[in-house]
């Protein structure tokens, strides 16, 4: 049997379905306490890109831990406000669609985040906040796999990423926008892989590291491309 700990006061509503698990929140509240754990395949927190049954955590001073066991499963949902979230995948070919306040609805601020992914074939499709208005992030985000594909999107100030990748060919791409004070630092061990780091800011005040061990073909390039702006003006690896 599949396990579902939860641990808040708050609203909730938990569906169950014949073959699989689902958990839908919608809280409202500071200082809230969130637990969940899903053992098994083809589960899901939130409900899909399309419509509005995605798990949504609105309040400051959250702590929100969510761990996901198996494969086929999908995490789904918005945060607004500044938190502490602690996300674990361990397992492949699962989904993690999440946003902190991408559409600037509520003024995002800050908080520190951890996304921890152990498997192949897994997507993660990150936003945080826009319009220049967040400071202060913690972003830390551990990916141990192959085949796993990132995409990352910071609009924040005074933001740290630390990223950790073991596995081939994984494909990431990360655009840090703000004011100023972004700092990457990436460490790696994988061959064919494809990096796309793109920051900017108005304060030239961005910095960032990479140490990576891997290599790739004359068939199967390891590209790891950076790209950095203090003009605020967008800029690409195209060379836009």
């Amino acid at each position: 049997m599949n396990m579902k700990r939860l641990t808040f006061a708050m609203m909730f509503l938990c569906t169950y379905a014949i073959a699989d698990n689902e958990i839908y929140i919608d809280q409202i509240g500071a200082g809230s306490d969130i637990s969940i754990k899903q053992d098994g395949s083809g589960n899901k927190v939130g409900g899909s890109t399309s419509d509005t049954t995605k798990f949504i955590l609105d309040g400051d001073n959250m702590d929100f831990n969510a761990k996901l066991i198996g494969g086929s499963n999908n995490l789904i949902g918005s945060v607004f406000g500044s938190s502490i979230v602690d996300i674990d995948i361990n397992g492949s070919t699962n989904n993690l669609f999440f946003d902190v306040d991408k559409d600037n609805v509520f003024d995002a601020s800050g908080g520190d985040y951890l996304i921890d992914i152990t498997g192949g074939n897994n997507d993660l499709d990150f936003d945080f906040s826009s319009s220049d208005t967040a400071t202060d992030v913690d972003f830390d985000f551990v990916l141990d796999g192959d085949f796993n594909a990132a995409d990352i999107n910071i609009d924040a100030s005074n933001l740290t990423f630390n990223l950790d990748v073991v596995g081939d060919n994984n494909n990431f791409l990360y655009n840090a926008n703000g004011y100023d004070n972004h700092y990457f630092k990436l460490t790696g061990i994988g061959s064919y892989r494809d990096i796309e780091v793109n920051q900017e800011s108005t304060l030239q005040s961005d910095s960032l590291e990479i140490d990576y061990n891997g290599s790739g073909t004359s068939t199967t390039a390891a590209t790891i491309c950076i790209s950095q702006s203090d003009t605020g003006l967008n800029t690409d690896c195209s060379g836009n």
